[in-house]
């Protein structure tokens, strides 16, 4: 017969079993514990472990999440697709971190609120369930515990604590079911679009719940079906404020508690807004709910109307209620690969051995544009932190303009992290260029108008190419993408060194001994500037959460101090990774590409 404790030890154990089992069928592919008793005591490290670009949402990275306090920020990455959170219980499965708008940055400048998020998701199909995000900064300020970029991304069953902007949902479509927000100000805000199935909204102070920014495009923004709103004793707010013109935001079949404005909605700025703004609410019930009493300038629906606001018309063919079995992406952002586009299309040479190093066969694919010749040409190097990503990814957006422009390119393959470290792929971009130029006759291009151009990862290993050039690996121009340009600026920064750069580094240790110390200033671009080096352009977002904007524009004051031509494109609110700049800045590739042009020509 069992020992008491022994049984008791054995059913709990059952009990943590069966609730993750519940929340998914898939097995974990790692697991996180404070104590140790998991592959990984970070949430972020086990992020950084799973495989870059997963092409489909049938076989997610699932990271079973043991129940503890996680004091550490979460960034999951763009190229890091279909990752799932699974925890046990939110009230013991806690993600913390006090960031806010007034801390002084490395700049000397307050951060701001878009640097502020405990939890930052760029990566479409991203889920969570049963774990709290928290910004515990208090009532200071703009602290976002959570910020959404990504499409497709599902909460469940959690809990998002916080007080002035704890949730900012800036694009895609994202679903909360079951979940618990709190805050004061403006706590759910954004141009998403996203739909709060069964939420309970809870207010601390005086304030709005919503501050919407939909596009005028955009025929939905946030939707609340079938939610309650309470709040602390004897507070009012608001549903919502336009912070943009056509703010769209919906309440139906809610509870709503005396915590509720009877006027319901205000119009931020003035009058103009309250001709734009669409609100609306149906169904409410409670002493919050008070039809007669809200702004004229907001709708109060019919129930003829209330099909209009289904989960299934807000998402369309996404339903977030399904495990999908057939939501294959074909690329990247559920585009086509870059080579069957025109002017692309069957004109690509792929998988062309440039180099063997380290027991690995390099290989690169190659375009070379018709007519006369010789070429200008740019060598691609791709991101990934140090330890992924593929040729065909990551600057793909450049391919086609810098091929109407006449200029060939080759975007290269080189030896990853962490089988191979620091400076092997600075040795691979040497070695592709060396083979360009002595492959130009045959490729038809000027070994004279080379340039490198890298995004990310490769961004530092161009940067840290030319820096590091001898006189046959010298090129006419480089452009480096959000490239960390000072790694002991980025170890400051985290408080140790990343999971990407022990990987890069062969460090299995986040602090620092002098050795890696003298490693990271020798691996840093910044400390290699001299006069006499090629033109630079640097191409940063001023979002960008993984490598801070503020690198570009003190790597470009110490380009231009030492005599160096550098020029800087900075695209507002731009993340990391080009593929959404868009909605941001649709002209940076042409600008890029013109770049290149002028000075290769």
């Amino acid at each position: 017969m069992l020992k008491k404790h022994t049984l008791l030890s054995f059913l709990s154990g059952w009990l943590a079993l069966a609730v993750f089992c519940a929340a998914s069928c898939l097995a974990a592919d790692a697991t996180v514990a404070p104590n140790g008793d998991g592959q990984f005591k970070s949430i972020q490290d086990a992020i950084m472990a799973a495989p870059n670009g997963l092409p489909s949402a049938i076989r997610p990275w699932v990271i079973h999440v043991k129940p503890g306090i996680y004091k550490e920020l979460i960034y999951v990455q763009q190229e890091r697709r279909f990752i799932h959170l699974i925890g046990e219980d939110p009230k013991t499965t806690i993600i913390t971190f006090n960031l806010h708008a007034n801390l002084m940055g490395f700049d000397g400048k307050p951060i701001g609120t878009f640097r502020t998020p405990t939890a930052q998701i760029d990566g479409d199909g991203f889920s969570a369930e049963n774990i709290t995000f928290e910004n515990s900064a208090g009532p200071v300020g703009q602290a976002l515990a959570l910020r959404v970029d990504g499409d497709r991304v599902k909460f469940k069953n959690c809990r998002f604590l916080g007080w002035q902007d704890t949730i900012f949902l800036n694009r895609g479509r994202q679903y909360f079911e079951n979940c618990y927000i709190a805050g004061h100000v403006d706590f759910i805000f954004g141009a998403a679009t996203a739909f709060f199935d069964r939420c309970h909204i809870h207010a601390l102070r005086n304030g709005y719940i919503t501050a919407a920014s939909t596009p005028e495009s955009q025929p939905y923004g946030f939707v609340f079906a079938n939610c309650k709103i309470t709040g602390e004793p004897g507070i009012k707010t608001y549903l919502g404020r336009p912070w943009r013109g056509y703010a769209q935001t919906a309440f139906i079949n809610t509870e709503m508690s005396d915590a509720v404005r009877p006027e319901g909605w205000h119009n931020w700025t003035g009058p103009e807004r309250e001709k734009t703004a669409r609100y609306s609410e149906v169904g409410s019930v409670g002493a919050g709910a008070n039809p007669s009493a809200r702004v004229k300038w907001a709708r109060q629906l019919s129930n003829a109307e209330t099909p209009a606001l289904t989960l299934q018309k807000v998402f369309e063919e996404w339903d977030p209620t399904d495990t999908p079995i057939d939501d294959v992406i074909v690329f990247s952002g559920g585009r086509l690969p870059p080579y069957k586009l025109e002017p692309l299309r069957d004109r690509v040479k792929t998988d062309i051995e440039y180099a063997q190093a380290g027991g690995e066969s390099l290989k690169l694919d190659a375009f070379v544009p018709t007519g006369k010749g010789p070429f200008p040409a740019v060598i691609f190097v791709h991101g990934g932190g140090w330890s992924g990503g593929d040729k065909t990814g990551g600057n793909d957006p450049l391919f086609i303009p810098l091929a109407k422009r006449g200029i060939a390119w080759f975007t290269i393959s080189y030896r990853l992290a962490p089988k191979h470290n620091y400076p092997a792929p600075i040795e691979d971009v040497h070695a592709a260029i060396r083979w360009v130029k002595a492959h130009a006759a045959e490729f038809n291009v000027d070994p004279n108008r080379i340039a490198l151009v890298g995004e990310s990862a490769g961004g530092q290993i161009v940067a840290q190419a030319v820096v590091k050039a001898d006189k046959d690996t010298q090129v006419a121009a480089v452009v480096p993408f959000y490239a960390p340009i000072d790694f002991i600026l980025d170890m400051e920064r985290r408080g140790g060194l990343s999971t990407s750069m022990r990987g890069y580094f062969g460090r299995k240790d986040a602090q620092a001994d002098e050795a890696t110390l003298q490693l990271l200033k020798e691996a840093s671009p910044i400390n290699h500037i001299r006069p006499g080096l090629p033109p630079f352009l640097l191409v940063h977002g001023t979002g960008d959460m993984s490598v801070l904007y503020n690198w570009s524009p003190l790597f470009q004051s110490k380009l231009k101090a030492a005599g160096v031509s550098c020029d800087l494109i900075t695209i507002p609110d731009g993340l990391h990774g080009m593929a959404r700049w868009e909605s941001f800045m649709p002209e940076y590739k042409e600008r890029v590409a013109d770049w290149l042009k002028a000075r290769l020509n």
